[in-house]
C-alpha cells in the first residue's frame, strides 16, 4: 500500500513537471509569433497556457 502512494506521486511529479516544460515552450512560441506578428498562432496558443495554468492550478 505504502508503494503504491508513493509511485502516484512519483507520477504526478512527472505530470507537473511535463507540464512546466509544455508552458514554458508556449510562452516561448507565444514571444515568436508575436515577433513575427502573427496575432492568430498568438491566441490559439494564449488559449492553450490558459488551459494548462488552470489545470496545474487545480491539480494543486
Amino acid at each position: 500500500m505504502f508503494n503504491r502512494s508513493r509511485n502516484a506521486g512519483a507520477q504526478t511529479k512527472t505530470i507537473m513537471e511535463k507540464n512546466v516544460n509544455e508552458i514554458l515552450m508556449l510562452r516561448y512560441q507565444i514571444k515568436r509569433y508575436q515577433a513575427m506578428r502573427n496575432g492568430t498562432m498568438c491566441q490559439v496558443l494564449n488559449s492553450k497556457l490558459q488551459k494548462l495554468l488552470a489545470q496545474q492550478a487545480s491539480a494543486l
